[in-house]
C-alpha cells in the first residue's frame, strides 16, 4: 500500500529499537520491513499467493476479534482471535481471497494470517529523551505501538488516554516521575496541559521534517486531484502526476464534499471529536491536517483503521501517516515549525487546489 515516488524523495525516518518497556506496549523482537503496492490495475492479481516484506515490524490490533487464520483467506480455518492493542510480530504481506475486493492484504504473523484493515503497521522504536529549555516546546510523534497518557507523571496515576504509533502531539515540558524517569508534558488544544507519557515512546520531529517539498514548483502548477470512485488522492506538478496513495474518504451521509477547494489552513495535530451515539469519536493526535472546507474536511493522518479503498470517513480524507505528512509538506501554504496553525497570508500566492 505504498505510494508511488515523487521526484523528491519522501521522508524516511529512522531511530534504533530497544528493549522492552512495559508500560509503553514494546516488544523487543524486529524483522524486515518494506512496502506491497497494490494501487495499479491488476496488481491484485500480480501479488495474489506472492510474500513480500511486511509494511513495518509489528502490528497493532485495532479493536477485538480479528482472526487469525492458517492461509490468508476468509474461508481458511481460524487459528485464534486478536485482543484490543494486542501487537503481533508482521512477518510479511501478500494478497489473499476476501474479504474485500478493494482490500486484499493479508498479514503473516508468527501463527498464521490477519486480514490488514484492523492491524495498524507500526515500529516499535524507543527514543532517547531531550531537554527542554524555559517556555521550549516542539513537535513529537510516538513511534512505539502505544503508550499511556496520564494525568500525572506517575505510572499509577489515572489514564486519560492511549496514544497509538503515528500520533502527534506538541510537547511543552520534561519531568521526572518519583523513582527520576523522565516523562513528556503534552498540551491538547481541546483539554489543556493535563496529559504526561513516557518520554521513551516520543520521537523529536526535526525542523527539516517541516521543509517544503518542490518549493521551486508554484502553487499554481501543483495540483491534488480525489478520485472517489476508486479512493485515490494524486499530486500533480504542472500536470505530471508525482506522487498518488489509496485513502478513505467520507461515507455514506458524510461524503467528502465534490468540487474545487483551496487549502484554509494546517496544522500538524489536531485533536478531533464529534458524532453521537454509536458514531461518537474522540481522537487525539491526528497528524499532518490540510483543511480545505470550512466545515472542517481535511487530508490527515489515521490510526484508527488500515482499511483504505472505500469510503469509510466523516468526511475527511483518511491516509497512512507517511503519505498525510507528504501532502502537509508539499502543499501551500508552508507551515513553520513551532507554530500550531498555518493560513494564507495576504500576500501569499493562491494555495494549492484540490479537485474532486
Amino acid at each position: 500500500m505504498s505510494a508511488k515516488r515523487s521526484r523528491r524523495d519522501v521522508l524516511r525516518l529512522g531511530a534504533r529499537a530497544l528493549a522492552l518497556t512495559p508500560a509503553i506496549g514494546l516488544l523487543s523482537a524486529r524483522v524486515a520491513a518494506a512496502d506491497l503496492d497494490v494501487s495499479g490495475a491488476g496488481a491484485h492479481r500480480q501479488f495474489m499467493g506472492d510474500l513480500h516484506p511486511a509494511p513495518r515490524p509489528f502490528g497493532r490490533a485495532i479493536q477485538a476479534g480479528i482472526v487469525v487464520r492458517e492461509a490468508p483467506g476468509v474461508k481458511a480455518r481460524e487459528v485464534r482471535r486478536l485482543a484490543q492493542n494486542e501487537v503481533v510480530s508482521l512477518l510479511g504481506q501478500t494478497v489473499g481471497d476476501g474479504p474485500t475486493t478493494y482490500n486484499p492484504i493479508w498479514y503473516q504473523l508468527p501463527d498464521g494470517y490477519a486480514h490488514s484493515g484492523f492491524l495498524q503497521p507500526c515500529e516499535n522504536i524507543l527514543n532517547t529523551p531531550v531537554e527542554l529549555a524555559e517556555g521550549e516546546h516542539f513537535w513529537g510523534e510516538i513511534t512505539v505501538p502505544f503508550t499511556e497518557a496520564r494525568a500525572q507523571p506517575d505510572p499509577s496515576a489515572r489514564l486519560r488516554y492511549r496514544y497509538n504509533y503515528g500520533c502527534v502531539f506538541q510537547v511543552i515540558a520534561r519531568v521526572a516521575d518519583a523513582e527520576g524517569h523522565p516523562w513528556y508534558q503534552i498540551h491538547d488544544e481541546n483539554l489543556g496541559n493535563g496529559f504526561f507519557t513516557r518520554a521513551e515512546a516520543i520521537r523529536r520531529i526535526d525542523n527539516a521534517e517541516f521543509e517544503p517539498l518542490s518549493p521551486d514548483v508554484p502553487p499554481a502548477h501543483k495540483r491534488i486531484e480525489i478520485d472517489l470512485a476508486h479512493q485515490m488522492i494524486r499530486a500533480f506538478e504542472r500536470n505530471e502526476m508525482v506522487y498518488e496513495a489509496r485513502a478513505a474518504t467520507g461515507a455514506a451521509g458524510t461524503r467528502t464534499t465534490p468540487g474545487e477547494h483551496r487549502i484554509l489552513k494546517k496544522t500538524p495535530s489536531r485533536h478531533m471529536t464529534g458524532g453521537s451515539g454509536s458514531g461518537y469519536y474522540d481522537l487525539p493526535g491526528i497528524g499532518w491536517c490540510t483543511y480545505f472546507t470550512h466545515s472542517g474536511i481535511a487530508i490527515h493522518a489515521t490510526y484508527w483503521h488500515n482499511d483504505y479503498g472505500r469510503p469509510r470517513s466523516h468526511g475527511c480524507v483518511n491516509l497512512l501517516p507517511e503519505h498525510a505528512r507528504w501532502f502537509f509538506r508539499w502543499t501551500t501554504p508552508v507551515a513553520p515549525y513551532p507554530q500550531r496553525w498555518t493560513r494564507p497570508g495576504q500576500t501569499d500566492e493562491p494555495s494549492v487546489v484540490i479537485v474532486f
